[in-house]
């Protein structure tokens, strides 16, 4: 969901020397955003629905069937369509970037991953995939940065305090070593690559070089447009604006073979692939009833908060910033194993350009149920924090996304079949990374689905023994 954070008379806004204010009367106005180009496409999957539906009879079957159109199930359509010969059927129950995908910064990082582990590998190859990708798409005709929004911006991890300094310090050499070459700066280096930065804040900084930034909507809008070449040989259908209401399983073998959403049913003579972000458990809980098993993702939806400052600001920024707090989380994440020790709220400084000169600024997180309402506390900390580093940012207005990231409290995305029902993939509990380990994650979908090995090791993502009997 994305708001304005309008001036005005009773409106929230992000006032002049104020940061986060009030009007006279204490209420905050919100203005839900949706550009002209976002409206044509709502439009245009409308329009797209209603023809498919008049003309197509309520069963049709394709060989793979993928349940959400996020990044992950997006990526999963592309990676099988280009590179087997099976057909997709890809169904949503709104439009593709509706989710956790569309509230995101677009980063393919390696900087905050830890080598050596399976996130780190996974993590690896991806960013190889979307590097191949881009060349792909400029192969094709079309520019990378206007197709994509690709920037290869590097990334810079800032530290505030001597201790966090000494640890980038290592981590620099730690990142060299595993192959993603990242220098440590000092603090007067990090002030000079980024001006931007506040000196008094800033003791040191790690840069790593090769990483990447895409935007999100551009990127789905441009593999979209490449798996709809498909669309006229039969390979390929898209039900987008379809619930799935009930699972279909065979009642000889009990394998899932398919969906029903409300125009009909859609079999999927290979696979059924779930890669419903946060919403996969809610899904799941309905089979795992049905069925009498143990099938629901150990997963929470995580709320975030982004905050885009239009173009018109005066703060420019040479790569994208992550406090180097954001570290932190990510070693407690992976380390969360039971329920009972899942993190609590957070608020980390990122910030970096989109392609269109807007300055996001991020990251929040926290355990709120499906609720994606703005928050004005939230808002106000968050700009706090980021003026730590950024002082300019206390002036601007600006807007708020939110979304929910598929939180897993033991740090990795549940990639592969389930034993106990053939047919079943999951594709989904990337919470943050969704973006980054997309192409990984398709391309380990479809080597599962042909029983093929990958150059991914895909035992440490399985589901099988990480699955429960209701939602968490």
């Amino acid at each position: 969901m994305e708001c304005l954070l309008t001036s005005g008379v009773g409106s929230a806004c992000l006032r002049p020397g104020a940061g986060v204010g009030v009007s006279a009367q204490g209420q905050w106005r919100r203005a839900f955003f949706g550009s002209d180009r976002e409206v044509k496409l709502r439009k245009c999957w409308s329009e797209r629905r209603a023809r498919r539906f008049a003309t197509s009879a309520s069963v049709v079957e394709y060989d793979v069937v993928i349940v959400g159109a996020g990044v992950i199930g997006v990526a999963t359509a592309h990676h099988i369509l280009t590179t087997t010969p099976l057909s997709v059927a890809l169904v949503d129950a709104r439009e593709p970037c509706a989710g956790a995908t569309g509230a995101g910064q677009g980063y393919i990082w390696m900087t905050h991953r830890k080598p050596g582990t399976p996130g780190w590998h996974l993590a690896k190859r991806s960013k190889a995939l979307w590097e191949t990708f881009a060349m792909e798409v400029e192969d094709s005709g079309l520019n990378p940065t206007e197709a994509l929004g690709w920037r290869k911006t590097g990334s810079l991890l800032v530290a505030s305090t001597d201790e966090q300094a000494k640890y980038l310090q290592n981590w620099a050499q730690v990142l060299s070593e595993a192959g993603a070459a990242t220098d440590f700066l000092t603090h007067l280096e990090a002030v000079n690559m980024e001006p931007a930065l506040a000196t008094g804040c800033l003791t040191a900084a790690a840069l790593c070089h090769d990483d990447l930034q895409i935007d999100a909507r551009l990127t789905i809008d441009t593999l979209l447009q490449r798996v709809r070449d498909f669309e006229s040989r039969g390979r390929y259908k898209e039900l987008f604006q379809s619930p799935v209401q009930h699972f279909i399983r065979s009642s000889r073998e009990g394998r899932l073979i398919g969906v029903e959403i409300p125009e009909g049913k859609v079999f999927g003579k290979s696979a059924v692939v779930i890669a419903t972000g946060a919403w996969s458990s809610l899904l799941m809980k309905t089979a795992t009833t049905e069925w009498g098993m143990s099938l629901v993702p150990p997963m929470k939806p995580r709320k975030g908060h982004l905050l885009v400052i239009e173009g018109t600001h005066d703060i420019q920024l040479k790569s994208g910033i992550m406090e180097c707090e954001y570290l932190s989380y990510n070693s407690q994440s992976s380390k969360s194993t039971e329920a009972t020790t899942e993190p609590g709220p957070s608020i980390v400084m990122t910030a970096t350009l989109d392609p269109n000169g807007n300055l996001l600024l991020g990251s929040y997180r926290e355990f709120a149920g499906f609720n994606i309402d703005v928050q004005d506390e939230v808002i106000e900390k968050m700009v706090e924090r980021a003026a730590r580093f950024l002082p300019g940012v206390s002036n601007m207005e600006g807007r708020v996304r939110t979304g929910l990231r598929p939180y897993i409290n033991d740090g990795r995305p549940m990639i592969g079949p389930v034993d106990d029902v053939p047919g079943l993939i999951f594709a989904t509990g990337h919470e943050g990374s969704g973006l980054c380990l997309s192409l990984a994650t398709a391309e380990m979908v479809t080597n599962i689905i042909q029983d093929v090995k990958g150059p991914v090791e895909s035992a440490p993502f399985l589901p099988n023994g990480r699955l429960s009997s209701s939602t968490m």
